[in-house]
């Protein structure tokens, strides 16, 4: 029976793990979310997306929803062509006012709308700009060829106009940006600065048709507004404020040994660009390339085991030393230092003397620039030191550093918010139909499981039941062998225990008569059995009783020194012809209290009895009392060996001898320990045992017993 129903519990186990195992493991693709654990992913993307809201909702307004798809302007595709054109390919005229002074015109550069990239998105590549007079003259203010066209990325291209004042500017291109074999051209919005402020476009006509759907339209470039964000901190100071502001060297000797500016940005940073800002000539007006260096070297210094080492880093090179007023951007990606060091060479000529010309140097990594801590020469001249300063201030030529790259990141940032909005409710959208899906399924799995659930809980009860029926039939007939044999004790006691009251007598009698000798010894011997049957015989009739119900407490006012002294004095005469030593130690002197004299007789001159017999020669026996609350503790303590672990939770079974050898060579009948045990219960207590105490050796009981209501101390 038991191997078939082990059988069974194996069995269904194994069909249990593998119904969990279907039911946790429910999903279409390895790498996606387990069925199981959908309700909590789309949990977390409700969470992440409304963290993704409030983000969106905390960025600047840019005014317009699809800001990257409608600022700005873009213009048709057209074949490339080899050459100059004889004529421009697209044409832009910019009217401010009829009696306005246009002092500069700021062209901002487009962002690319389908990726977001930082480059001069449709910049052209050859393009004049001129000026318009009333009687419809034309005068040309700056002219870039393909070698010195800029790319501006993110960075607003100023262009000085100089005298006199003109009613609008033209903007012809020969020749655009280039992608995929064909030429476009776009451009951000159109600034002017007049007396210092900054001014928009009040028209702007375009030449031919710019319109390209779904390109952005030419009447974005008069909204002043830009992908770059808007424009901030355009207008610049005076004449003279500029012409003091930028780093001018004049070499009146060629340079002896290389010519080096090393930047110090304080502590090490990542970089990522390294913009250099071409200055203006004391002129005021555009030379291009004036001043600045047509070849550089950057190299990066990083600390190596407590050296400094110089690694190469980028070189540029400009074969016509040409890049007017744009700034040039070298990349520094994937770098980190402290220092870096601009090599710097192909110094252009003035007056027939070698000059070095910059206004400003700026380190940025993404949104964040790294302010410049200290600037050091080497290789200039001693004018060059105090001139230094002006390479960190943030102005070039005393204007504003235009880069916008907060407003970049910012723009950025949206731009992948919304991304990733979307992606959330896509995946949202999906996991709704995998849980759709998989319900069906998770619902079968999870009947299965109950059934299973329920099959191993009918076969575990039945055999809980079995076990169960098992133990009670054993214990039963542990009990009915119990009680068989306490019924005939206590009818065998019953018929002794008058014969056993008269023995003794004429036991007593005769040792007086007989004088010493062997005969007395002998009437000793057989009178001290005679007492210890009569004690066998009480103790097997008052268990009798106890278990009939038939032994009643009677509780009376007792001095419980006098009468626990009494007690021990009755068992001294055991104590002494064994050489035990048997001491009480009270706490009290005199302590009244309400309790059953016999029942604590029984007790206490079990206890002594059982501890006498069990200690050897020389030993000791200790009894002591005390009162703790509305109880009354009462221990006997001994020398003997002590209780073998094994024994103990039986010692106080009916008829239970220890299994030691000290337990088997002592005589007794193992009632006495389980007669305390009943009586303490009797009297609604508890009896316990510690042993060994001491060096494996000794026992100690402890009988605790309420004291009833009245009592006194």
């Amino acid at each position: 029976m038991r191997n078939r129903t082990g059988s069974v519990l194996i069995g269904t186990s194994i069909l249990l793990l593998c119904a969990t195992a279907l039911a946790f493991t429910i999903s279409t693709h390895s790498k996606e979310v387990p069925w199981f654990k959908l309700p909590k992913a789309r949990k977390a993307l409700t969470v992440e997306a409304a963290q993704v809201r409030a983000e969106l909702a905390g960025l600047p307004d840019f005014n317009e929803t699809r800001q990257l798809d409608t600022y700005g302007f873009h213009g048709d595709y057209l074949p490339v062509i080899d050459g100059m054109p004889e004529s421009p390919r697209w044409s832009a005229e910019v009217t401010w006012s009829s009696i306005a002074k246009v002092e500069q015109v700021v062209l901002v550069p487009a962002i690319d709308p389908r990726q977001g990239t930082l480059h001069g998105y449709g910049f052209p590549r050859r393009f004049r700009v001129s000026k318009q007079f009333k009687d419809g003259t034309c005068e040309t203010v700056a002219e870039w060829m393909d070698e010195d066209c800029p790319d501006p990325t993110h960075v607003p291209l100023r262009i000085d106009i100089p005298a006199p004042q003109c009613a609008s500017i033209r903007i012809d291109v020969y020749r655009g940006a280039v992608e995929g074999g064909r030429e476009f051209f776009a451009l951000g919005e159109v600034f002017c600065i007049i007396e210092k402020d900054i001014w928009r476009a009040l028209k702007i006509v375009a030449e031919p048709s710019f319109e390209s759907r779904p390109y952005w339209s030419k009447d974005y470039l008069a909204d002043q507004k830009t992908g770059l964000g808007m424009a901030l901190g355009l207008a610049r100071g005076n004449q003279e404020e500029e012409a003091n502001n930028a780093f001018s060297v004049t070499f009146e000797q060629p340079p002896k040994e290389d010519c080096l500016i090393e930047l110090d940005l304080g502590s090490e940073q990542w970089m990522g660009w390294l913009t250099l800002f071409p200055a203006t000539p004391p002129s005021g007006s555009i030379v291009p390339g004036y001043g600045f260096p047509g070849k550089i070297e950057v190299f990066g210094a990083q600390e190596v085991d407590g050296r400094t080492s110089w690694i190469p880093i980028h070189k540029a090179e400009w074969t016509g030393g040409n890049p007017g007023d744009n700034p040039v951007r070298i990349p520094l990606f994937a770098f980190k230092g402290r220092w870096l060091r601009l090599k710097v060479s192909g110094f252009a000529e003035r007056n027939g003397h070698k000059i070095l010309a910059l206004s400003e140097a700026s380190i940025s990594m993404r949104e964040q620039a790294h302010p410049v801590k200290a600037i050091r020469l080497h290789g200039f001249p001693e004018e060059a030191e105090r001139l230094a300063g002006f390479l960190a201030d943030g102005l070039a030529s005393g204007r504003p550093v235009l880069q916008m790259i907060e407003w970049l990141n910012l723009i950025e940032r949206q731009s992948r918010l919304k991304h990733r909005l979307d992606e959330i409710v896509t995946l949202d959208a999906e996991m709704e139909l995998r849980w759709a899906k998989g319900k069906g399924r998770a619902i079968i799995a999870s009947a299965t499981l109950a059934l299973l659930l329920l099959l191993i809980w009918a076969v575990h009860r039945q055999l809980s039941l079995q076990r169960l029926k098992l133990r009670i039939a054993h214990e039963r007939s542990q009990t009915e062998f119990e009680q068989m044999k306490l019924r005939l004790f206590s009818q065998i006691s019953h018929e002794l225990r008058t014969p056993l009251t008269v023995i003794p007598v004429p036991i007593e009698r005769a040792m007086k008569e007989v004088g010493e000798g062997k005969l007395k010894t002998y009437l000793g011997v057989a009178l001290k059995n005679v007492y210890e049957l009569q004690q066998l015989v009480e103790q097997i009739l008052d268990l009798r009783r106890i278990q009939d119900g038939q032994m009643k407490v009677n509780p009376v006012e007792v001095e419980l020194v006098v009468h626990i002294s009494s007690i021990i004095d009755s068992m001294r005469p055991l104590a002494e012809e064994k050489g035990i030593e048997l001491s009480f130690e009270p706490v009290e002197e005199s302590l009244l209290a309400r309790i059953d004299p016999q029942a604590l007789k029984r007790m206490l001159g079990n206890l002594i009895s059982n501890a006498i017999k069990f200690t050897p020669s020389a030993g000791r026996v200790v009894v002591g009392f005390s009162t703790v609350r509305h109880a009354l503790i009462f221990f006997v303590e001994d020398t003997g060996p002590g209780i073998a672990a094994e024994d103990l939770p039986h010692i106080f079974d009916q008829h239970y001898r220890g299994q030691s050898s000290s337990a088997r060579q002592t005589i007794g009948s193992g009632l006495g320990l389980a007669l305390v045990h009943e009586v303490a219960e009797l009297l609604g207590g508890r009896v316990a045992v510690v042993s060994p105490i001491a060096d494996g050796q000794g026992s100690r009981f402890t009988v605790e017993i309420p004291l009833l209501k009245g009592d006194k101390q």
